[in-house]
């Protein structure tokens, strides 16, 4: 007997062996032959021909380590197989189109054979075909998203309008923000309507030749096409004015990997959208689907709101939530608002399948919710299941507050009269309404109520004056004058008519101006929207001093190298701005101004409010007059507005 040694790399005992007696084991005695295996040359499966059919051909391949001398070194000390433990499975296909015709040969079959031959199996899983893409470029006219380095993606520009990416980017009127954002876009395809593309000779043509006095005009994937040279700085060169050596700044990969859209007006893409009479589109914001906004009538807007909501009459909204009659489960909810004795009324429609549709109301949109919300809750409990968040508002279900739906009621026209409504976008119209529907059929004919008392004639008329800012300058309020055909009692009416104005202007300011860099000097402060004339717009606030105490902090601050920021609203008392002010310090100064200053007696105090003296375009930076006393030369201020009529000098 022989002695074979033993390494053991797991023995956990104490003993060790060193070496076991090795005894030949007989081979057990079968009646069959061993198995017999042959070479992998020599193994083909063959199916038999017929016409038109496919040939299958399997060759077995030994594994390396199956077959001695493999690419892996031998396991150390042991006996091993001879012969192939098993071998790699490889498939050919190919198809006989004829046995009759020999001298033809064999082919590689279709695409569509081998999709043929594999659906015949039913072991291959399929996703469903995508439908087309329909959407087209308005630049290019082609249709579905273009290739990364072409073209690019599609973007959205208006309801059922796309954009390729670099068709938009690369139009001479577009550039991108720092947020990647595309300007101009529309400006750019208004352009583009009206020019042909000197390759395609199609419209749409966007993307000049920056070469003096060149006229061509492409597409995008047409200057592609027509070889053009593109360079890092968005410059385009034509084929006929492309240099004939290559620069470093010339660009050969046109793919945009970052966040880029278009820039739009949304809210108002939206009112437009719910303002269309054929209604092919569907409005939906998450599981909210928006039908209509309703209206109110100018006698319904002090019961048909409340603080944080506007409940226009025929308002409908629809909405995907779970179900109260099966669990895990959703249904339909149609919500609507109806007039009951001058009241507003809340309906629910429950629409489920297979069940009869029920209706629930209630005077507030919690009331009618609650019914819903209790079956739900109890049913989940009573199953163990999740509860419903207990953060979720009625009225978001209701979507009366959802911020796209919000805009277009604010919008409304009589909105104004809701007092206790707080706006929180301002009376933005983003919808062209028609005139405030009159029950009676005549404005004239509808009832007024008498809201107003005839004043007093000896009653006193609050002063009204116009002030400046910037260092501190004398302002003495004069006295209100009236014209020949004007009484005391309509300059009365005025002041209240400044009082409501001063309300609605501290509840909209926000929404009104926005910050940004001046081009006259430093900060300005721009219009975030449309402002008609004569509109409150801002308030100068800031610490109320006296004017001892103004003098001694003018000369602080000139001392510390600070800006000054005062405003007098008398002869004893001043506005410092300075230190604790709004954002109507950064005002800057107009030979041709937009807005006027005004002191407004509210509450029996005076205020400090801007107002537009004209209708002032969204982004048009806010200006007026400081009017600073006239001094000599040494003391001398420039005037930067860059105005027609500039005096040179604020001073």
């Amino acid at each position: 007997p022989c002695r074979v040694q033993h390494k053991y790399t797991n023995n956990m005992s104490s003993i060790a062996v060193h070496s076991l007696l090795h005894t030949p084991s007989p081979l057990p005695a079968t009646s069959s032959p061993p198995p017999h295996f042959p070479s992998a040359s020599t193994i083909t499966m063959e199916t038999k021909p017929h016409v038109d059919s496919l040939k299958v051909t399997v060759k077995l391949k030994p594994h390396p380590r199956a077959v001695p001398g493999g690419e892996d070194a031998p396991l150390p000390c042991s006996k091993k197989m001879k012969s192939s433990r098993w071998r790699r499975w490889s498939l050919s296909i190919s198809s006989s189109r004829s046995l009759s015709i020999q001298s033809e040969g064999v082919g590689m079959p279709s695409e569509e054979e081998v999709d043929l031959f594999l659906r015949k199996f039913g072991v291959c899983l399929r996703p469903e075909p995508l439908p087309k893409d329909q959407r087209r470029c308005c630049f290019c006219n082609q249709q579905g998203d273009g290739q990364t380095d072409g073209p690019a993606r599609l973007l959205n520009l208006d309801l059922d309008l796309w954009v390729h990416l670099n068709c938009a980017l690369w139009s001479s009127e577009v550039y991108e923000t720092q947020a990647g954002a595309l300007i101009n876009v529309e400006l750019a395809l208004r352009r583009g309507l009206t020019l042909r593309c000197a390759h395609c000779q199609q419209t749409g043509a966007t993307s000049g030749c920056n070469r003096f006095r060149c006229t061509n005009t492409y597409h995008f994937t047409c200057a592609l096409q027509a070889r053009c040279t593109f360079f890092k700085d968005k410059t385009m060169l034509c084929h006929l004015h492309k240099p004939r050596t290559a620069y470093d700044s010339e660009l050969r990969c046109f793919t945009v990997f970052r966040r880029v859209f278009v820039q739009r007006d949304e809210a108002r893409q939206i009112a437009a959208l719910v303002q269309r009479s054929e209604r092919q589109h569907t409005f939906r914001v998450g599981s909210l689907l928006f039908r209509s906004v309703g209206r109110l009538l100018p006698q319904q807007m002090n019961m048909f709101h409340n603080k944080s909501a506007i409940f226009p009459i025929g308002y409908h909204a629809n909405r995907i939530y779970w179900s109260m009659r099966h669990s895990n489960r959703r249904c339909k909810y149609m919500c609507y608002i109806e007039e009951k004795e001058n009241q507003p009324l809340f309906k629910v429609k429950v629409v489920e399948k297979g069940l009869e549709d029920l209706i629930l109301t209630g005077p507030t949109p919690k009331a009618v919710w609650d019914q819903i919300l209790e079956p739900i809750s109890q049913m989940r409990s009573s199953r163990r299941d999740v509860e419903t968040l207990p953060s979720l508002k009625v009225k978001d279900l209701f979507g009366l507050t959802t911020s796209a739906v919000t805009r277009i009621i604010e919008s409304l026209p009589g909105v104004e009269n809701c007092e206790r409504y707080s706006f929180r976008y301002g009376r933005n119209p983003l919808m062209e309404w028609p005139l405030a529907f009159n029950p009676s059929g005549s404005a004239r004919s509808e009832p007024k109520a008498c809201q107003n008392k005839r004043p007093n004639l000896l009653t006193s008329i609050a002063p009204r004056c116009q002030g400046t800012v910037g260092s501190i300058v004398g302002l003495v309020p004069g006295v209100l004058s009236l014209s020949p055909g004007e009484s005391v009692a309509g300059a009365h009416q005025g002041r209240h008519s400044k009082s409501s104005q001063y309300r609605r202007m501290k509840a909209e300011w926000k929404s009104n101006v926005y910050l940004a860099r001046s081009r006259i000097q430093g900060l300005g402060l721009y219009a975030a929207r449309d402002i008609e004339k004569c509109t409150m717009v801002i308030e100068y606030i800031g610490t109320i001093i006296r004017s001892e105490v103004a003098n001694r902090k003018e000369r602080l601050y000139e001392s510390q190298n600070r800006g000054v920021y005062m405003f007098r609203i008398d002869n004893d008392y001043v506005i410092d701005a300075t230190i604790t002010g709004g954002p109507a310090r950064y005002i800057n100064h107009s030979c041709s101004p937009n807005c006027i200053t005004e002191v407004v007696s509210v509450e029996k105090e005076n205020k400090i409010i801007i107002s537009s003296c004209r209708r002032i375009q969204r982004g048009e930076e806010l200006s007026y007059d400081y009017k600073f006393d006239l001094e000599d030369d040494q003391h001398k201020i420039p005037c930067h507005c860059g105005a027609v009529n500039c005096r040179k000098w604020m001073n």
